[in-house]
């Protein structure tokens, strides 16, 4: 089921979706494949700041948190996007990771709703024969 735009909404926000999505009322709309959509507000090309970054931009989420970087935005959240399909977790699993990973270590803070949480592979039990070792400062 999909969430209304003035649900996701917060104050002194902007909402940007995928252009495919069916969805009125996003500040923004990425469609970055080569489809004509019926919004209004459509960006089909990324500005050029965006691949001066050298980041990996191999999907749409990817160039919607590069983008939000440039403009200035410190704290994102990703909504209704759980990237699970099997090509998007081969092909674009890495880039994002990378990319999050990278703004994250600038100062943007990225929240993703939605995503469940044993994705976080570093979130993972311990084995009973996992031993915790401190580390001492020499």
């Amino acid at each position: 089921m999909e969430i209304p735009v003035e649900n996701i909404r917060e104050k002194n926000s902007e909402v940007w979706m995928c252009g495919t999505d069916t969805r009125e009322g996003a500040d923004w709309y990425f469609e970055l494949h080569g489809l004509k959509v019926k919004h209004e507000n459509v960006l089909y090309e990324l500005p050029e700041s965006v691949y001066r970054t050298q980041l990996p931009i191999n999907n749409t989420i990817c160039a919607m948190l590069v983008c939000a970087w440039i403009k200035g935005f410190t704290e994102v959240s990703v909504v209704g996007a759980p990237m699970n399909a099997k090509h998007e977790y081969i092909e674009q699993r890495a880039a994002l990771a990378y990319v999050i990973g990278y703004l994250n270590a600038s100062g943007m803070e990225i929240s993703w709703e939605g995503v469940s949480e044993t994705l976080n592979y570093g979130k993972k039990q311990k084995s009973e024969n996992y031993k915790e070792e401190s580390v001492e400062e020499e």
